[in-house]
């Protein structure tokens, strides 16, 4: 029982020191979606199609650290599906996964872009992650990561605005 114990004290130390450990990691999540997830919105100065069109890139080439893949969407299209054919809905639905650098883990990301007015000079980007590894009760920073170094890859000046209590930011690292 003892060596039981100790097993499982050893892989807990270890999980945590293979973490998210870039400096992005800073927002932990506590299992605020029943698991570790984070949601956040960017306004972004372009239009849906661009936006669309400069993630898909991304994505698709594995993003700016090798490690997203692009997904199939419920459309069948890679990555991201059209959805301007349907008004009053987000312009384009999207979904990639992250591989934690580590190796060990994937992430599933969800995207909605929406214009932010009639003009569609500018987008709402609501981007979601979530750890796909049930338990993840905490996520070292890992869900705040995968959104935030993606968009701001391609965006340089973007602003994360948190949409839900998840992935708070730390009281002290």
């Amino acid at each position: 029982m003892q060596s039981f114990l100790l097993l499982l004290l050893v892989l807990g130390v270890c999980s945590v020191a293979l973490g998210c450990t870039d400096v992005l990691c800073n927002h932990p999540d506590q299992g605020s979606c029943g698991n570790a997830c984070c949601k956040l919105g960017f306004t972004l100065n372009s239009p849906t199609v661009t936006v669309m069109n400069r993630l898909n890139a991304s994505i698709v080439a594995g993003g700016p650290d090798g490690l997203y893949m692009p997904q199939i969407t419920a459309e069948g299209t890679l990555t991201f599906g059209d959805l301007r054919a349907y008004p009053g809905h987000p312009d384009f639905i999207g979904q990639a996964w992250h591989a934690t650098k580590n190796g060990l883990y994937n992430d599933t990301i969800n995207f909605t872009l929406t214009p932010t007015d009639s003009t569609g000079t500018a987008t709402q980007v609501k981007a979601f992650s979530i750890s796909q590894i049930g338990g993840a009760y905490g996520d070292a920073g890992q869900n705040y990561f995968n959104i935030v170094q993606l968009i701001t890859s391609l965006w340089a000046d973007a602003k994360a605005e948190p949409l839900d209590s998840s992935c708070p930011i730390a009281a002290s690292r």
